[in-house]
């Protein structure tokens, strides 16, 4: 299934990706350099620069001289040496260490994009190569290279996921710790005395959240010690369970689980969604169809109350196993049945069946959940319907400079190449209406994570490609895997796909993960303490004189105790917020400014707001309808007290003044 190549093409495609790479590296650094306002051509920033050109300049020189046939010669000579462990170990750490040294140090927050420091990551990269084939010289340069990009890439994706684990009581990023006061919400009765609807928005992924609330008194770090777990290890899981499926040894199992867990981080696939994914990959079997339909009506059922773009992707992922695995006609010297003519009617029932309970069971599980979740307006289940869609977000712009359809073509590209590169003068093994069917499904989840991708609120990443991606990794390992049942008895050769298209695989999964590496998140316990003391101060003041307090941001202090002596108040929280501005729910905001007009909050803990919203930058539409239905009326009935230095959050109180303010809704 694979040419390995030799040292030559090897080398080539290496410097292939240092030249691609080093280019791409020139403009980010000069722009860079220019927001930073220094003047570029008396800094040493022409020196960065200069070392890109020149690296790139000589690396398509090497390409094609003879002198690559040399060094090639020479480093095939390195498998006869005797091993050298001491030198080798030495070169690895000093390469491993090299991408931290720079990314933490030199680089830093000065040169934060990624081509600079993919650049030092590939050449590092290649002396840790060396170093491992001074360890051991049997070791083919193809795959030491492969299995080093792909163990690093583990250790930045793991590190990036449990990097976020702090003792920090305010939101790290937008919201960051909001998540955790939704999850509370399933033991509001016994956290908060009061019953409290369930969350509206994924409220699967609130409830995998929720689980460390059935051990008192837990501190905010393990909730987020635990969410970066479900991050790890669902993801782990689902990448497990699907290369368990085919015959590989123990080596080859290990690094595709790898390959596959960096290649769900490059949308993201989010853990609660991994759920589904777990459960098709692990129960689905063609030798026993009432299994499979459990399994599917069951991620079916967790679909329903995950994403309403996810309720038919189990049946989905079930069917295209069912397709792969199963031929129309497994023995071709068989008549048909009678009277099925050319079409085996047959054959497409259990797809049928398997599509058709999955979708039933989603929304069933959807409407039921609507019915116990104990919201009033069940109008918020459906914002996603009435946002705008921007769809200037498929191509580059700011929130994602890289572009949805750019962005996922990148990731896309390797398998699909290696795709056509098996499936080349073999396509009559497989019946055309099973192509259909299967490339039908891939085409329909591209579109729907495409439109999803453009809603207000979204388009920041390819994290609305999820099932896209995850169907399209599923067909591309089963012919990888030789697993893929032809139309007839005997087994077939496919075509072997090249080194580049492996190395294009592998490589594109460290664009992704080599961004997060960084530091442990630290903050000023000292400020921290005296900011929370002086937010417990205003809550108690207002609560003595009798007010009711809104928290709109930083809930999780009220949830882990941080602040005492306040009966919460379950509407208008941030995010939630945020989704009725973006879905234009005017019931639910007219209720809000009400309540901002009749002075009901004595104090309101918020962000800063302002009137104006900004005119660039990412989610500039985002910011607009936050300013326009939330921002402008709140700072109209409200005005901003005083704020803490530690996070920026401030303290609003009503006006004296009777104000005269403007209803959004009253220019529609």
């Amino acid at each position: 299934m694979f040419n390995p190549p030799s040292i030559k093409i090897f080398l080539q495609t290496f410097l292939w990706s240092v030249l691609l790479v080093g280019i791409l590296a020139i403009p980010a650094t000069i722009t860079q350099a220019d927001k930073l306002e220094i003047i570029f051509w008396r800094s040493r920033w022409v020196l960065i620069v200069g070392a890109f050109a020149l690296v790139s300049l000589i690396s398509l020189i090497l390409i094609f001289s003879p002198l690559l046939n040399r060094i090639a010669n020479k480093l095939d000579n390195l498998e006869n040496q005797p091993p050298r462990s001491t030198l080798g170990v030495g070169l690895m750490l000093f390469g491993f260490l090299l991408v931290w040294i720079f990314r933490l140090y030199i680089f830093g927050n000065t040169l934060p994009q990624v081509q600079p420091i993919f650049w030092i990551f590939l050449w590092a990269s290649l002396l840790q190569l060396i170093g491992l084939k001074l360890i051991k010289p049997s070791i083919q340069w193809h795959i030491g290279f492969a299995i080093i990009l792909l163990f690093q890439g583990f250790i930045f994706q793991t590190l990036g996921l449990f990097k976020i684990v702090s003792a920090d009581p305010f939101s790290i990023g937008y919201s960051e710790a909001g998540r955790f006061y939704y999850a509370s919400l399933f033991f509001s009765e016994s956290l908060y005395g009061t019953k409290f609807p369930l969350p509206f928005l994924h409220p699967s992924r609130y409830l995998l959240l929720s689980i460390p609330y059935l051990i008192d008194d837990l501190p905010l770090w393990v909730h987020r010690f635990w969410q970066a777990l479900l991050w790890f290890g669902l993801t782990l899981t689902a990448s497990f369970f699907l290369i368990r499926r085919f015959k590989l040894n123990k080596w080859m199992t290990l690094l595709a689980t790898i390959w596959l867990f960096l290649y769900f981080f490059q949308g993201a696939v989010y853990y609660h969604l991994q759920i589904c994914v777990i459960l098709i990959f692990a129960g689905v079997s063609i030798k026993h169809p009432w299994r499979s339909l459990f399994f599917i009506i069951l991620a079916s059922l967790w679909a329903g109350i995950s994403r309403i773009n996810w309720f038919p992707v189990p049946a989905m992922l079930a069917i295209a196993i069912y397709i792969l695995e199963t031929p129309i006609n497994p023995s071709p010297l068989a008549p048909l049945p009678k009277g099925e003519g050319k079409f085996n009617w047959k054959y497409w029932m259990t797809p049928f069946v398997w599509g058709s309970a999955g979708t039933v069971s989603a929304f069933v599980a959807q409407l039921v959940y609507i019915q116990i979740s104990g919201n009033a307006d069940i109008s918020a289940f459906g914002s996603s319907f009435t946002s705008d869609l921007i769809w200037q977000r498929l191509l580059p712009n700011e929130t994602y400079p890289m572009g949805i359809l750019p962005g996922i073509a990148l990731v896309s590209l390797p398998l699909w190449l290696g795709m056509y590169q098996m499936l080349r003068g073999n396509l009559n093994h497989i019946h055309p209406l099973r192509w259909l069917a299967l490339l039908g499904m891939v085409l329909i989840l591209f579109i729907g994570g495409a439109i999803v991708s453009t809603k207000i609120g979204g388009g920041g990443d390819l994290h609305n490609m999820d099932a896209y991606l995850t169907l399209l990794a599923l067909m591309t390992l089963y012919l990888l895997a030789n697993q893929v049942s032809p139309e007839r008895e005997a087994k077939i050769r496919w075509g072997k796909f090249s080194w580049g298209v492996v190395y294009l695989a592998v490589l594109i999964p460290l664009w992704f993960a080599l961004p997060k590496l960084g530091l442990f998140h630290r903050y000023n316990e000292t400020l921290v303490e005296k900011d929370i003391q002086a937010l417990q101060q205003a809550v108690s003041i207002a609560v003595n004189n009798g007010g009711e307090v809104l928290f709109i941001t930083e809930r999780q202090l009220v949830t882990f105790n941080l602040i005492d002596g306040i009966s919460l108040v379950p509407e208008y929280e941030q995010i939630e917020l945020m989704e009725m501005a973006m879905s234009r729910n005017r019931d639910m905001l007219e209720k809000f400014y009400q309540d901002l007009k009749n002075g009901r909050f004595t104090l309101i803990i918020a962000e800063e707001q302002k009137y104006s919203p900004k005119k660039r930058g990412s989610f500039i539409e985002e910011d607009q309808a936050w300013v326009t239905y939330v921002g402008s009326p709140l700072l109209c009935y409200y005005k901003a007290l005083e704020y803490i230095s530690s996070n920026n959050i401030y303290f609003f109180v009503p006006r004296t003044r009777e104000a005269d303010c403007k209803n959004p809704f009253s220019d529609e």
